[in-house]
């Protein structure tokens, strides 16, 4: 479950007037990590009084005693805890959206159940939201290991500590092309600009925040990106991210392919095309194998296939797009896949050259971080 950490409360300014913030948080089977949770958002409620937190859980048909320790919650604290309970399981996506439903709050937050944030956040961010009067708030966050150990450190924004402003077309476009620029589950967002521009995660898929990401960038017109790392993302053994030969890793491909639906039926294809496309390249083609490179002890050839596939129907010009420059060399040489024919031979050679260059990446990474 999310820990709400013992961050300084003291050095954040209060906030006046405080709205109510609606934190939804997906659960399955977190029956081993409820009690540590409920121990640090009691301390975490008594000390930010001048907050107004919602929590919203989402039991997505957990098959331990997650439902019944929650509703133990939800008796103690009947204005703040809301327990909603999903008779069938529909992923992180469903629970989300469910929870956006039921929210009450101003300001939308999303928590993964597994991470941990400070203390301090929320009332920073609310603050902030406040004041600057933007779509979006978020933070730097860290990758830390199960004992707190630092895996990746917070990236260096330069982008940090301002708010950043979407008001011309080109400035809408290198978000279409890149994305939102922040965490779903380290931002907070206006509940009214959620509903204005209709977002919504994808259900019974994981990669859910790809999809969400995506209308974020093109509904954006302010946001504020904090330069403190409140966010805990915690990397475990049994991680989604980590699993190996996990069909699960498919499901981006799936959610890149509902994108593109989605922007055509919202007429933004073809206002959009270059962006959309670009994004498609990396998001669907060249990300993907990158993971089936790393992820699967087997490469999966009819998936290639199937991907080198799709990528013609749906955009046969991709070459003529004009941000293809911008990619790096190495990128530049997955999208070339594209047009190799099925050789197993071929993918084994460039999935061991893959791997060899991210071996050499993460052994330098480690030596800058001893």
């Amino acid at each position: 479950m999310c820990i709400l950490n013992k961050g300084s409360v003291n050095s954040i300014p209060e906030v006046k007037n405080m709205d109510k913030i609606s934190v939804v948080v997906p659960c399955y089977n977190e029956e081993e990590a409820l009690p540590v949770y409920y121990k640090e958002m009691c301390r975490v409620m008594d000390e930010m009084k001048d907050v107004v937190f919602e929590l919203i859980f989402v039991d997505d048909a957990s098959e331990d005693s997650t439902a019944q320790k929650l509703s133990v919650w939800e008796a103690r604290y009947p204005d703040s805890i809301i327990v909603i309970r999903c008779t069938e399981n529909g992923k992180q996506g469903t629970a989300r959206n469910i929870g956006m439903q039921y929210a009450t709050g101003e300001y939308i937050g999303f928590v993964d159940s597994d991470d941990y944030v400070e203390s301090a956040m929320y009332r920073e961010m609310c603050r902030i939201a406040d004041d600057e009067r933007v779509d979006m708030v978020t933070c730097l966050f860290v990758r830390e290991e199960e004992d707190g150990t630092i895996a990746i450190d917070a990236e260096k924004r330069a982008d940090a500590g301002k708010s950043i402003w979407i008001r011309t077309e080109e400035e809408r476009k290198k978000y279409m092309k890149n994305g939102s620029g922040g965490g779903v589950w380290s931002s907070i967002y206006r509940r009214e600009f959620i509903i204005k521009n209709q977002l919504w995660f994808p259900e019974g898929v994981r990669y859910e925040d790809n999809y969400w990401g995506a209308f974020l960038a093109q509904a954006l017109s302010g946001y504020y990106i904090i330069n403190k790392p409140f966010y805990h993302y915690v990397i475990h053994n049994n991680s989604t991210i980590m699993q190996t030969n996990a069909v699960h890793h498919l499901d981006r491909l799936v959610v890149e392919l509902m994108k593109v639906e989605e922007y055509e039926r919202r007429g933004l294809l073809e206002k959009y095309h270059d962006e959309i496309e670009f994004n498609f390249l990396k998001m669907y083609f060249i990300n993907t194998i990158r993971i089936l490179f790393v992820r699967f002890r087997e490469i999966p050839y009819d998936i290639i296939y199937i991907m080198q596939q799709n990528v013609k129907e749906l955009f046969p010009d991709y070459r003529q797009n004009p941000y293809l420059k911008e990619l790096p060399q190495l990128q530049w040489e997955l999208l070339k896949m594209v047009e190799i024919p099925l050789n197993k031979e071929k993918i084994d050679i460039l999935a061991d050259g893959y791997r060899k260059v991210l071996r050499e990446w993460q052994n330098q990474q480690k030596g800058w971080n001893s």
